[in-house]
């Protein structure tokens, strides 16, 4: 973890960040992580005792477990010298009524966009994405209804892709920058609940990244990635207009948002799922390490399967899209939690997302020294500076003649800057960057 906040620092080495108050003051922060220790879990550590409620929060437009500010700070801009990127570049590795059973209808899938860059040929990542998307699907509309499900469709299709995984190192990457091309589609899949299976998608991808981290056995990564993908299920029985709803809760609307982790329990209990981290992941979600959540447990009187999707929700909820304001890049998602959470969550699951999450991820877009910009199709663990970038446009965000560069092999370019794809359209309009 020291060794990312470090690279944090080489970005921010000749330009200090500031932040705006809810006074609207700017303020110079720095990104610090004190060492911290913490009773070390078992190998097994989800037998944990009761679950709690829900969160209690002043409702901010964002859904259960994604209170967060909506006045975003602005990316930082990249300006790193080849000094610092000799220096630090080698040093990172980077409760419903009773349920019925049902079928539920075939859905129409993303539209395929453009093929991923993905070393493996034994794995078709873009047809195995739609299908999970819209198999999950299927399953929150059966909970819309109050219907149950069969989950273990999805227990095979994870189980696959976490073999593929093992076999195959470039298959999570190829799978990461797949969804940046189709996340939006996925969005789109249903009007009332394709923001809670695009949630779902992320979920599972950072779930499979820090589980990995962690060193999770593969029964156990299993188990926390179903935990990240279905314990917000209890949001989908919500009405779409208190969910979406961008204005301050009435009480009785918030009443209905503090019940969902409840009936998330009920529903995948509903569901046969009898794994204990699954269900208290869901019930748990929304208590906090310090005590400041839901029902005041603390610590690892929270369930070891909560406190890592109550972090990986957080962390999400920061990246995700949303039509009314800017969603932060994952390295500065990290240096909000760090700045302003940090005390929130298990030091040891902070410590692993902070590792698993790279600089300048698969699937962001990036510009070089030479005002080029392209997408960042794969990254080096021993040289997250260092990715190899698609180039696809100039300057201005224009259309240029594609090609891979591999930044390893070319000592005189360096990334100025990172940024998510809807950036893209201010380049063209002659709007700066921060």
């Amino acid at each position: 973890m020291t060794k990312y906040i470090d690279l944090l620092r080489a970005h921010q080495k000749h330009q200090p960040e500031a932040v705006e108050t809810e006074e609207g003051e700017l303020i110079e922060v720095a990104v610090k992580i004190q060492p911290e220790t913490s009773t070390p879990s078992s190998h097994n550590p989800y037998s944990t005792p009761t679950h709690g409620e829900a969160l209690t929060f002043e409702h901010t437009g964002e859904l259960l477990d994604e209170a967060i500010p909506l006045d975003i700070q602005q990316p930082i801009q990249d300006n790193i010298s080849n000094e610092d990127l000799i220096a630090k570049d080698e040093e990172v590795k980077v409760a419903p009524k009773p349920i019925a059973k049902t079928t539920v209808a075939e859905h129409k899938k993303p539209a395929k966009t453009t093929a991923v860059h993905d070393k493996s040929d034994s794995f078709d990542v873009h047809s195995w994405l739609n299908d999970i998307s819209c198999h999950v699907l299927t399953i929150f509309q059966a909970a819309q209804k109050q219907q149950s499900s069969d989950i273990s469709s999805l227990n095979e299709m994870l189980r696959s892709f976490i073999d593929h995984i093992n076999a195959e190192n470039h298959t999570l990457s190829a799978l990461e920058l797949q969804m940046s091309r189709e996340i939006k589609n996925i969005r789109d899949i249903d009007a009332s609940a394709g923001d809670l299976v695009q949630k779902s998608m992320m979920m599972m991808l950072y779930a499979l990244k820090t589980g990995q981290q962690l060193k999770l056995q593969q029964q156990e990564l299993m188990h926390i990635t179903i935990a990240a993908m279905l314990h917000h299920i209890g949001m989908v029985m919500i009405d779409d207009e208190i969910r979406h709803k961008k204005e301050r809760l009435t009480r009785s609307e918030l009443k209905l948002i503090k019940q969902a982790p409840a009936s998330a329990h009920a529903y995948l209990t509903s569901c046969h799922i009898e794994e204990e981290s699954i269900l208290l992941a869901a019930a748990q979600a929304a208590e906090r390490y310090d005590g400041s959540g839901a029902t005041g447990l603390t610590g690892h009187e929270i369930a070891w399967s909560a406190r890592l999707i109550g972090l990986l929700s957080m962390f999400e909820a920061l990246t995700h899209f949303r039509p009314y304001r800017q969603r932060f890049l994952p390295r500065d998602a990290i240096r909000e939690l760090v700045n302003h959470h940090k005390k929130a969550f298990d030091p040891d699951m902070l410590k692993a997302l902070i590792e698993s999450i790279s600089l300048y991820p698969v699937g962001t877009f990036v510009q070089i020294n030479t005002g080029e910009i392209g997408q960042v199709i794969m990254v080096h663990n021993k040289f997250p500076l260092r990715p190899n970038i698609l180039i696809s446009m100039d300057k201005y965000g224009n259309k240029a003649a594609e090609r891979e560069i591999n930044l390893k092999l070319q000592p005189n370019l360096m990334i100025q800057k990172c940024m998510y794809e809807e950036s893209l359209a201010d380049l063209k309009s002659g709007k700066s960057h921060s």
